[in-house]
């Protein structure tokens, strides 16, 4: 259970370094994918027995606080999280349920970071279809 690099990174953000905190942002950090909440707590069980589903929530809160993780609302009934926070989009496929990172380059628009006089600070675009493994069956 190797975190020490995970410890510059906490404390740069100025996280208290507990063994939660710890094991949620390596799971996130060495899954490279997008997990629930429950997924995480299902991941730090095993590991840390006495940590609740409420922990795991308050960890992940704090990290999106702290621009650490992001939160991905692709699915309407629950949230998902990552820890590349980066400016990027998501596809969803219906059938597998699988979200997918995409690459797109900006347009002109949010090149500016601005529309119609509003300020965009932050964008996260979502895409629903059928994924090419699904599509190709």
């Amino acid at each position: 259970m190797l975190m020490m690099q995970h410890i510059p990174i906490l404390k740069k953000n100025n996280i208290r370094i507990t063994p939660q905190r710890l094991l949620v942002y390596k799971i996130l950090t060495d899954d490279k994918g997008h997990l629930t909440a429950e997924e995480i707590y299902e991941k730090v069980k095993p590991k840390l027995p006495a940590v609740s589903l409420a922990t795991v929530y308050t960890v992940l809160e704090l990290f999106k606080e702290k621009h650490l993780v992001n939160e991905i609302r692709i699915q309407f009934d629950k949230s998902c999280f990552e820890a590349k926070v980066d400016a990027h989009h998501h596809f969803f496929c219906r059938i597998c349920k699988k979200i997918f990172d995409i690459c797109m380059k900006p347009c002109h628009t949010l090149e500016k970071k601005e529309v119609e006089g509003h300020a965009i600070e932050k964008l996260q675009g979502y895409f629903y279809g059928l994924c090419k493994n699904c599509k190709n069956k």
